[in-house]
């Protein structure tokens, strides 16, 4: 110290002495605070556009743990929406709790709700496949929806439901306002949420949520998914 190109050299670092030219000159104390202050600022930074990736889990956790519990934040993203949410689902119960932030978020800001559901049961070999969806997604609605209007538009695929069927639709997702995905092997049920051992990743990406709803909508264009119509 004082930095310079030559000292720099002399000890092997002049590959940074570009990237260090604006610091040239000063001593090891205005280094010191030219550096703390860079720190601060790449922090902040990461602080408002968020992690990229974060790992969330259901279950038991080490003290050293990084994780976010699946609850809080299942929770937390149905509070944040402001224009759409995405859901797709194998199994639900406790939707009185788990999917009340969602219905004030339809309440408070108009945001509309997608929900891509397995119905979890076959239908009988002589029934007709429209009025057994129909008597399921009423059973569906009365267990986990209890708050009436505004209700979400809901999706079910009849190849699930045939009698010799051997297809689920066993993913479980959410998107956000088609900027933050979450893929967890976590059911929406009281034992996903809070009790499994369940490993989930959070993406703030919106080029995926981008894709993954477009994967969606796709499917559901080509006619494998039919809407149920609430009040039929």
């Amino acid at each position: 110290m004082p930095l310079t190109a030559t000292g720099l050299c002399s000890v092997n670092l002049g590959h940074m002495e570009d990237r260090l030219s604006c610091l040239e000159g000063l001593d090891r104390a205005g280094v010191m605070i030219a550096l703390e202050v860079a720190l601060a600022e790449r922090d902040n930074e990461r602080e408002r556009r968020g992690a990229p990736t974060e790992l969330v889990w259901t279950g038991p956790e080490a003290r050293d743990s990084a994780s976010r519990d699946t609850s809080v934040v299942v929770r937390k993203l149905f509070r944040s929406a402001q224009r759409s949410v995405l859901i797709a689902g194998y199994a639900f119960d406790h939707g009185a709790d788990i999917l009340s932030p969602l219905h004030e978020a339809m309440q408070d800001r108009a945001v509309t709700v997608e929900m891509f559901l397995d119905l979890r049961q076959r239908a009988p070999a002589c029934a007709d496949i429209d009025a057994f969806a129909a008597k399921k997604m009423g059973e569906f609605l009365s267990r986990n929806w209890p708050f009436g209007e505004p209700w979400p538009a809901i999706f079910y695929a009849p190849t699930t439901i045939a009698p010799d069927s051997m297809v689920s639709v066993h993913a479980k997702c959410i998107v956000v306002d088609e900027t933050t995905t979450l893929i967890t092997s976590a059911n929406f049920t009281d034992r996903g949420q809070h009790r499994n051992f369940e490993v989930g990743v959070l993406l703030h990406d919106p080029s995926l949520a981008n894709r993954l709803v477009a994967q969606w909508k796709s499917v559901l264009r080509s006619g494998v998914f039919r809407p149920y119509r609430i009040g039929s």
